[in-house]
């Protein structure tokens, strides 16, 4: 039985065949190294797609986004300027589309969406090349198109790297798509996995902050009492109507004072704290202790089913206690 060739439906007839792949700087051998050459070549030649393409007009009401999130907020300013030329002088490059898989009559954008969004505002047609892609061609042509014209930030681009993992793409995949290496997408997606979805989307594109300061966020989040203090105070009305530039650093600085200022109120010696993150970061677990008092917190978002899980078995739990703590005591 023969396996079926990933890259057989990939209409790839304007990408040049002459051209050397990249190397891939992962010692991989066999079908593997095959599979990821494979992949690096389209993505290097992702801007040969639009070459010698025949560009249509399309009602945008046709349209449909792509499956997978690149961006987490409108770039205001640079977006009214896009909006602003286009309606000046008309749209002076095609946006790239694939035929939709469920409808005949419509597509599905794989890059342009902002050019996109301007054609529907303004009421007129959007200029488009059409392209049959499979998933894989278009997550590439996507990331290598949003690397080289939107400047995507480092969330944003993590963000579209988590979405790329859950949509089933492969780690090789998505490192030619966003054109990284694998110690740069490990940061990404450890940022992506311990930052709440919530907090992400509240501090927005946050153009101006690097990897180096989401790290950090990162860190100050596997505390469980840093993170409710996040997701609390990134949700309040007052945070929501800051801009979006100062977002980030607000939040920092705050969830370092909490730090800080928790870290002052606590008694020398008067409890016995004891912290625990699971290896997929899904739960936290702090037990505070006194002599006859033990509080114990759950958080993130296994908190609540363990929690449930944990109390419909604690007279079972107990009872194993009580017959450990006899054997130790040699009854």
């Amino acid at each position: 039985m023969t396996r079926e060739n990933p890259f057989a439906k990939l209409d790839i007839a304007s990408i040049s065949s002459s051209t050397t792949p990249t190397k891939s700087g992962y010692g991989m051998t066999g079908a593997a190294k095959t599979v990821v050459r494979s992949i690096e070549d389209l993505a290097e030649n992702t801007k040969k797609l639009m070459e010698g393409e025949v560009i249509v007009e399309l009602d945008p009401r046709s349209l449909d986004v792509s499956l997978i999130a690149d961006r987490l907020s409108d770039d205001g300013e640079e977006y009214q300027e896009l909006k602003q030329a286009i309606k000046e002088s008309g749209q002076s490059s095609p946006i790239l589309v694939r035929p939709s898989s469920t409808d005949g009559q419509r597509y599905m954008v794989v890059f342009g969406h902002r050019r996109l969004k301007v054609a529907q505002e303004l009421g007129i047609p959007v200029k488009a090349v059409v392209k049959k892609l499979d998933d894989i061609a278009s997550a590439i042509a996507q990331g290598q198109e949003n690397s080289a014209r939107s400047n995507l930030s480092f969330i944003e681009r993590a963000y579209f790297a988590q979405n790329l993992l859950a949509s089933g793409m492969t780690k090789d995949v998505i490192r030619s798509s966003l054109a990284v290496d694998e110690a740069l997408l490990s940061k990404m997606l450890g940022v992506v996995e311990v930052v709440p979805t919530q907090v992400i989307k509240a501090l927005g594109a946050s153009k101006k902050i690097g990897r180096d300061k989401w790290l950090s966020l990162r860190q100050l989040l596997l505390a469980p009492a840093l993170f409710k203090a996040a997701m609390d105070h990134a949700g309040t009305a007052e945070f929501l109507q800051l801009a979006e530039e100062v977002r980030f650093d607000h939040l920092h600085g705050y969830l370092t004072r909490y730090k800080n200022k928790s870290a002052a109120k606590r008694p020398k010696g008067s409890t016995s704290a004891r912290e625990w993150t699971s290896s997929d970061s899904s739960l936290s677990f702090t037990m505070n202790a006194k002599s006859k008092k033990v509080a114990i917190e759950l958080s993130r978002v296994e908190a609540k089913p363990f929690g449930d899980w944990l109390s419909s078995r604690m007279e079972h739990l107990y009872e194993e206690y009580r017959r450990s703590k006899s054997e130790r005591n040699g009854d």
